[in-house]
């Protein structure tokens, strides 16, 4: 069975996934990037189509591997119907399986822990936490051939304290026999070493909380230490150990998918409702809370300098453009640009002034790092009221942009973010050549590709040049084509931009700016000569007029013959006397 449809079908359940070569999972820091995003799971099912998959356990799930099942239910007595009446899996090999539960403070706190009996072959169990994984359903055993299969299609219980109690002793057998102790009270000058060392000790024997260590060394300390350490002192030894990122908790329940539930629960609460209050802006006017903006332009326009600008702003606090004012600064900006080279992003970084901010408020990554960060790598704490620019968005993407699946696929990866506590989502992405040449700027115009990709956008604002022939001492043209929740004001305006500092400035007089027009004027002397021609043949249409200008040596568009006839008065387009073609 392929791994996308394994993956996808046990990601559907709630449990994480990722692809494996037989048992073994490979891809860098898997217990992290494991995901139920779809997307993601696409773009690995193309790399590794024929592999098996991987299920990691945590947050949500923990996970008991057991390699002798009747002897852990021996132990378990009379509770062993009630501990293991939960979703399960096995290989086909007799007296094995998987067992996942909810996960529990209490399993969470133990970490991932096996434990065999003397001269018996296999682990009783194995509790698999963040760092755990196991073969999921559907997939190959790489030695038997076997497929792993559903034993029990129940929903996840939390994880049964009397089951946790049980490990706990089991383990307590070896770590009995391992524990040492001093033997005699500690004195001044060995006192803070004896409590790293204690601290150490029990790390590599147990996981354990923050809290339950501290706990730990603070009786240490009384009952060894002479005389003890200050409260203070202790915890702080017990803070500075190498503790692995705290993992948030739970906020979902796992399990199949005819659980039954609270019908209720598919909607927002009025708790929820009112929790929210009304909309409310980072940047006044232009930038609302909790949005996904795009800027669309074609190559050229400076729409990286128009990011860059309101990047500055959200670290500064200063004006956006010298008139927008900053509300609210988010906690940090973080840009993603894979299309820009270190050298040129680094330069305009300085000159915009944001280098003061960086490594504090600001962060960026380039095309110049070794991997690119996937959107679904991003950490809790890194997402977390951030501002988020995505340059562009086309890299994030796998397959067409023309694709309207693979551009939900995106949308739904921008959507988590938001979910995930981000202030804003800022992607760029470009648009049609045929923008070059459009009279107005449109949401249809501006942003390339299947229109999934602008529907969930919930700020669209399209950026030209206006002087394509002088395009950076041109001033630029912004248009809002979208907006929800807000009436922009004004709704389009123009922006010079200095090239020493790379600031964009509110040009003065711009509002309700449009496409500057090209212009007219008789640049080769021979506009009155055309113009005789077009009068003396009306019957000609736009086309026939062009070429025949043409041959006469003059050089005109049919745009412009098409302009000039309306100023002429000769009415609509013309088709001459048997022509089969009709100008449009």
């Amino acid at each position: 069975m392929a791994f996308l449809e394994i993956a996808l079908r046990n990601s559907r359940r709630g449990f994480r996934v990722h692809p494996l070569r037989g048992k073994n999972a490979f891809l860098e820091d898997w217990p992290n990037i494991a995901t139920t995003d779809e997307a993601v799971i696409r773009s690995w099912a193309a790399k590794f189509p024929n592999y098996n998959c991987g299920i990691a356990a945590g947050p949500d799930v923990a996970i008991v591997d057991s390699d002798r099942v009747s002897r852990l239910k021996e132990l378990a007595g009379e509770h062993a119907a009630e501990w293991f009446h939960t979703y399960s899996v096995s290989s086909g090999r007799p007296d094995r399986a998987h067992f996942y539960y909810r996960m529990t403070d209490g399993a969470r706190d133990l970490g991932n822990k096996p434990w065999a009996e003397k001269n018996n072959g296999g682990n009783i169990f194995e509790l698999k936490v963040h760092g755990g994984q196991v073969v999921a359903e559907g997939s190959v055993h790489p030695d038997t051939g076997n497929v792993y299969k559903i034993v029990q299609d129940l929903p996840l219980i939390p994880f049964p304290a009397g089951l946790l109690a049980l490990m706990r002793e089991c383990l307590g057998k070896d770590a009995q026999q391992r524990e040492r102790v001093p033997r005699e009270p500690i004195g001044e000058g060995g006192r803070h070493n004896a409590l790293v060392s204690e601290a150490g000790r029990i790390l590599r024997v147990t996981e354990m909380s923050k809290h339950v260590l501290t706990a730990h060394l603070l009786d240490f300390n009384e009952q060894w230490l002479d005389p003890p350490l200050t409260d203070e002192e202790v915890e702080r030894i017990a803070h500075s150990c190498n503790w692995l990122p705290e993992l948030p908790p739970p906020e979902v329940t796992i399990g199949s998918s005819n659980q039954v539930t609270d019908w209720r629960t598919h909607y927002h609460s009025v708790e929820q409702h009112d929790h929210v209050g009304p909309p409310s802006f980072l940047i006044e006017g232009f930038l609302p809370v909790q949005s996904i903006m795009g800027i669309g332009a074609f190559v050229g326009q400076k729409k990286t300098l128009a990011a860059l600008n309101i990047a500055y702003s959200l670290c500064s606090g200063d004006a956006l453009f010298e008139r927008y004012e900053v509300k609210r600064k988010p906690g940090r900006v973080l840009y993603l640009g894979p299309e820009n080279g270190l050298i040129s992003f680094s330069d305009r970084v300085n000159r915009i002034g944001l280098r003061k901010y960086l490594g504090q408020s600001f962060f960026y990554a380039t095309m110049s790092m070794p991997e690119q960060t996937p959107l679904s790598a991003l950490t809790p704490e890194e997402v977390r009221d951030s501002a988020i620019f995505i340059d562009t968005a086309i890299r994030y993407t796998t397959g067409s942009e023309n694709d309207a699946e693979c551009m939900k696929a995106f949308a739904n990866q921008a959507f988590a973010l938001i979910r995930a506590g981000a202030a804003c989502v800022i992607m760029l992405h470009h648009s049609p050549k045929t923008m070059a040449k459009a009279a107005e700027l449109s949401l249809e115009n501006s942003f390339r590709g299947t229109g999934e990709l602008s529907a969930f956008l919930s700020v669209a604002i399209a950026m030209r040049t206006q002087d394509m022939e002088h395009e950076y001492d041109s001033a630029s043209l912004l248009r809002f084509v979208k907006q929800r929740d807000f009436e922009p004001s004004p709704p389009s305006f123009e922006v010079s931009t200095s090239r020493e500092t790379c600031r964009m400035t509110f040009v003065d007089g711009s509002h309700g700016a449009t496409v500057a027009k090209k212009s007219t004027a008789d640049l080769d002397g021979k506009e009155d000569a055309a113009l005789a021609v077009m009068k003396a043949h009306p019957e000609l249409s736009a086309v026939k007029m062009a070429k025949f200008l043409k041959g006469a040596g003059i050089k005109r568009s049919r745009e412009w013959v098409r302009l000039k006839r309306g100023e002429l008065g000769l009415g609509g387009v013309q088709i001459s006397q048997g022509a089969s073609d009709n100008t449009l």
